[in-house]
Formats: structure tokens, C-alpha cells, sequence
């Protein structure tokens, strides 16, 4: 069977056209790009002890965990590993110590938990990284989230800048000076 030149460009055309498809085929892992969902959910509860919502939005509202995942694969690759064995090893300790995930702990026992990572209280034997550095860096980017500006994925509809009662930030390039 011979191929005119024609069908050889045709058919190799298609081929390379559907390799474009395969990564949409694959399974999805979950809504966010560097979190599992089990990740994920653990990164919550940790933000919304950081800010609740009481009388006004918290975190999850804010979306702050959207910040974090953002800011994580754009702009600082380099904390994903810290995020990921942070995340896992207060799972683990939480499974060891109380039977439960962080994340299914009652708001007393995770605002316990966190107070003894910011003190530098927390056991380091099951950690795989310094329990404090990941308070910290949590905390850090917890608060940038929150109070940031939208355009960096979190602070949804300026809600921090509602609840502090200021006025949103003029664009770049639209200030305008009054005298």
C-alpha cells in the first residue's frame, strides 16, 4: 500500500492534532493545580482558623486557598514541597494524636494545634519539615490572600476592603491627584 504525500500529511496532521486532546482526557486530580483535594481541604481548615468568618467573611470566602494555589504554581514553585509535607505531616500528627485529620478536629483542638506550631510547641519527631516555618509561611501568605488585591486570585470581590471600610484601589496608570 502506497501513501501519496497528500494522505501521508493528512493522516500525520490528525495524529498530532489529537495528541493536543490527550491531556484534556486525562482523569482530573482536582479544582486546584498544585493541592489534591484531601490537601486541600486540610489547607482550609488551617486558613479559616487563621481568618474565620464571624460578622464578616473569612478565608474560605475570600478565597483564599485560590491565592495560595496560584501563588504557589506562578510564583514561588519552591514553597510547594513545604506546603505539601507541612500539610501532610500536621495530618499525620493530627491521625497520631487525636485519631482524626486535622481538618474533622473541633475548633478548640485546631486553634490549640496552630497555637502550638506558632509557639514552636508542636512534637518534631513525625514532621518533615520544622512545624514553625510552615506556620509562618502559612500565616504569610494566609494574610496576603485576605487582604491582597483580587488580581492576585484572592480577596474576592474586594471583601477584606469592605470590611476595613476603604475604598478599593485605584488602577495603575488611573490615579488621579486631587489638589
Amino acid at each position: 500500500m502506497t501513501y501519496s504525500r497528500r494522505e501521508f500529511i493528512k493522516t500525520a496532521g490528525f495524529f498530532s492534532g489529537s495528541l493536543l486532546l490527550l491531556p484534556g482526557c486525562s482523569s482530573i486530580q482536582g479544582k486546584y493545580a498544585v493541592f489534591t483535594d484531601k490537601e486541600a481541604d486540610c489547607l482550609i481548615a488551617l486558613c479559616e482558623r487563621i481568618i474565620p468568618a464571624d460578622d464578616y467573611p473569612g478565608a474560605t470566602d475570600a478565597g483564599v486557598i485560590n491565592f495560595i494555589d496560584k501563588q504557589i504554581r506562578l510564583r514561588f514553585p519552591k514553597e510547594k514541597e513545604l506546603f505539601r509535607k507541612g500539610i501532610e505531616s500536621l495530618r499525620a500528627w493530627c491521625r497520631k494524636a487525636y485519631n482524626r485529620n486535622f481538618e474533622e478536629l473541633s475548633t478548640d483542638v485546631q486553634i490549640n494545634t496552630l497555637q502550638m506550631m506558632e509557639n514552636d510547641e508542636m512534637p518534631k519527631d513525625n514532621w518533615t519539615v520544622p512545624p514553625r516555618d510552615f506556620f509562618n509561611k502559612l500565616l504569610a501568605r494566609t494574610m496576603q490572600g485576605f487582604y491582597g488585591s483580587p488580581r492576585h486570585g484572592g480577596n474576592k470581590d474586594y471583601m477584606s476592603f469592605r470590611m476595613l471600610k476603604m475604598d478599593y484601589p485605584l488602577l495603575i496608570g488611573q490615579n488621579r491627584y486631587r489638589k
